[in-house]
């Protein structure tokens, strides 16, 4: 009986062994797809903030282009009522 139990730990040891390597196996490649991942929106967070900072300069200059023009034409206007 006590050879027959050892037989059964045995086995269930190797069984346990081989579902851990298994595990193992599939928790690195897990994690080899989820750095993949990863590094892939890093890489388009950082291309949309570069987009983002050069929409954002060009509406700025756009901002004051348009504050500049619109202050010219308010004094042209202004002056043209002297002549």
């Amino acid at each position: 009986m006590n050879a027959r139990f050892e037989a059964l730990q045995k086995d269930s040891n190797a069984k346990f062994e081989v579902l851990n390597a298994r595990f193992e196996a599939l928790q690195k490649d897990s994690n080899a797809k989820y750095e993949s991942i990863n590094a892939c929106f890093e890489a388009l967070q950082k291309e949309m903030n570069s987009r983002f900072e050069a929409l954002e300069k060009r509406f700025n200059f756009m901002q004051w282009f348009m504050g500049i023009g619109f202050t010219l034409l308010s004094i042209l206007i202004g002056l043209s009522g002297f002549f």
